[in-house]
């Protein structure tokens, strides 16, 4: 029987977790180190190469001492890590960079050059992605400019994931899922965009090897074999990307049912086995493995928003707000709100825009911009949700994730009435990691991923109230005018 040990690597935490041969938890078998992104005024987001693999060294102690005296011994391990990541390593792999975060912002005057420079939807059909500050180009370009030296130095240019796999496999071996959020895969080859990498300067072989869709990283370093004894012949798939991994986990495995997941930021996307004649312009394409893509969009507002609204007008506790909003009848606020508080990312990728509320009056309280505020994100979930009906399936089902969303069932009866599609909460706790222990299990052929996914906590079901189609509709309307006159 497979014990699946999965690494968990977060914007906010390290965690190493132990799943059993059916991805189900295994009680007791987690290990967890908190962090924070270093941050400053100038827009960085970052961390240490050097102490992020600390904390991985941490739980991995702390997670195989527990095992061993369970006496588990572990076959294969799977890696997540947050999406977009990056750093520079020397000729000896010592890190001469910061690994630089999907969060970090100094490299959009470096993105809007190459804007200039490049036919940006070309790009996006070829790579699946934009040109922007958040993927490898543009931060390449930025440390070419104003580090040339570090530019001049660079041997690799590598995720943090990659980075990880050097450490306890020494090897890299770069998983084609956390590659395909840089920008830098040909979606059709699914290798290196050439073109790319020549607009950039950089060659094939500073970047690590896409490992092949069959492929096993290992087996871990002799070093750490009497450090870890229970990992002695323990073998690694290579790593997937955060989003792709919680799709997964959440039940979304193919394009029968389509993920909204709500935390800090927002997203909803949807896996597909082909690839469309033309991505639509509001979406990215990323890859969960070879063989299956993931398409979909994502926005900087989510549950950030609901902490800004709770932070600026000292709202009630939670449960009261909740009560407050569910009672408020859809769109009586008489506010229209473009919710762009950390700029836009889908469906119109405006990074500079800002948030705007439109309609305040001399009866307006905090309980109707909450309100309001919850129905606008909702409207921007809505677009992308409608350029997903060119890749889903007729009547596919939507599936709720992300703590910010499950902890609203007022926000989840907005979603569905604003969508007009049934919503299904999907309870997993952990759907990033269980969703990576599920493609484990289906690379070692014990379980498919349609048993697994069927065995998935899903729980309550809202459904679309139509008498609050045409409101809902004409509230839509109102801020897509808004968008066009100040975007």
């Amino acid at each position: 029987m497979s014990q699946v040990l999965v690494l968990d690597i977060g914007s906010s935490s390290t965690r190493a977790l132990l799943y059993d041969d059916r991805a189900q938890l295994i009680p007791g078998m987690v290990a967890r180190r908190s962090f924070n992104f270093s941050v400053g005024p100038d827009g960085r987001s970052e961390e240490d190469a050097v102490e992020a693999v600390a904390r991985v060294m941490e739980v991995l102690d702390e997670l195989t001492t527990r095992a061993d005296s369970a006496k588990l011994s572990v076959n294969v391990i799977g890696i997540s890590a947050y999406a977009s990541s990056l750093l520079c390593l020397d000729e000896s792999g010592t890190p001469i960079t910061p690994v630089y975060s999907y969060a970090d912002t100094r490299f959009a005057q470096d993105a809007r050059a190459l804007r200039n420079e490049l036919d940006e939807i070309a790009v996006l059909q070829r790579t699946g992605c934009r040109i922007r500050a958040n993927y490898a180009p543009a931060r390449i370009a930025w440390i070419k400019r104003t580090q040339p030296d570090v530019f001049r130095r660079a041997r690799w240019f590598v995720s943090l994931s990659d980075y990880l796999c050097l450490h306890l496999f020494g090897t890299m071996r770069a998983g084609i899922s956390v590659w395909s959020w840089s920008g830098l895969l040909d979606r059709g080859s699914k290798a290196w965009d050439v073109e790319w990498l020549n607009h950039l300067g950089v060659s094939i072989d500073q970047l690590p090897g896409i490992a092949a869709s069959d492929e096993w990283i290992g087996p871990i370093s002799p070093h750490y074999v009497e450090r870890w004894p229970s990992l002695r012949n323990a073998v690694c798939l290579p790593a997937l990307g955060d989003g792709a991994a919680a799709n997964i986990g959440s039940s979304c495995v193919d394009d029968q049912k389509m993920a909204v997941t709500i935390g800090t930021t927002a997203a909803m996307r949807i896996v597909n086995t082909g690839l469309p004649e033309a991505l639509p312009k509001a979406l990215w394409g990323y890859r969960v493995d070879h063989a299956r893509e993931l398409i979909g969009g994502a926005t900087t507002e989510g549950g950030s928003v609901f902490q800004w609204l709770q932070r600026t007008f000292k709202l009630p506790d939670v449960a009261k707000v909740e009560e407050d909003i569910a009672r408020m009848p859809p769109d009586a606020h008489g506010l229209t709100i473009l919710p762009l508080f950390a700029g836009e990312r889908s469906p119109g990728y405006s990074e500079d825009s800002r948030a705007t509320v439109h309609g305040l009056s001399l009866d307006t309280e905090p309980v109707h911009i909450a309100r309001a505020c919850l129905e606008a994100i909702a409207y921007r979930l809505c677009a992308i949700y409608d350029e997903l009906q060119a890749v889903a399936q007729p009547g596919a089902r939507l599936i709720a994730s992300g703590g910010a969303l499950l902890a609203s069932p007022a926000w989840c009866q907005i979603i569905a009435d604003v969508t007009g599609a049934t919503l299904t909460v999907c309870n997993e706790p952990e759907a990033t990691s269980r969703g990576i222990a599920m493609l484990v299990l289906e690379r070692l052929g014990e379980n498919t991923l349609r048993a697994l996914a069927d065995a998935t906590h899903l729980d309550r079901v809202y459904s679309p109230d139509r008498d609050h189609d045409s409101i809902y509709r004409a509230a839509m309307k109102r801020q897509s005018a808004l968008y066009e006159l100040l975007v």
